[in-house]
């Protein structure tokens, strides 16, 4: 069957769009958690790991991170790698962490998708990565 909007040539705009569009909303999340990182510390402290302020620090500069490599189009298969565990461990830890300035599971699930999706194709159109 034919495709009702022959516009295969535009696939590349695709990544670029998935891939700015995740690093936009990392930055965004990674300046909000910024700001209340004073209450961010106790939320983020794990039995195993009592370290609030280093889990929360981490937290953020991975988001900002993240962000700013998908922006750019910059390792762009790595930080997806780093969002996948990222959205996996938010995935199964998000009843513990329960703070308004993080996300539903909704939102890492639809995350862990787009990763996958950068992992595999690349980063698309306009990135300093060399496309394949």
């Amino acid at each position: 069957m034919l495709n009702p909007f022959p516009i295969q040539f535009l696939a590349l705009l695709a990544h670029l769009l998935l891939r700015v569009t995740a690093g936009v909303t990392l930055l965004i999340l990674g300046v909000r958690h910024f700001k209340n990182r004073e209450s961010l510390y106790p939320v983020l402290t794990l039995p195993l790991f009592p370290f609030g302020k280093i889990t929360t620090i981490l937290f953020i500069c991975c988001e900002l991170l993240i962000g700013t490599f998908f922006i750019l189009g910059l390792h762009t298969q790595i930080a997806a790698l780093v969002l996948m565990a990222m959205s996996l461990k938010m995935l199964f830890l998000r009843k513990r962490f329960s703070h308004p300035t993080l996300p539903g599971r909704l939102f890492y699930l639809l995350l862990l998708g787009i990763s996958c999706s950068l992992f595999i194709t690349g980063a698309g159109a306009l990135a300093f990565d060399l496309p394949l």
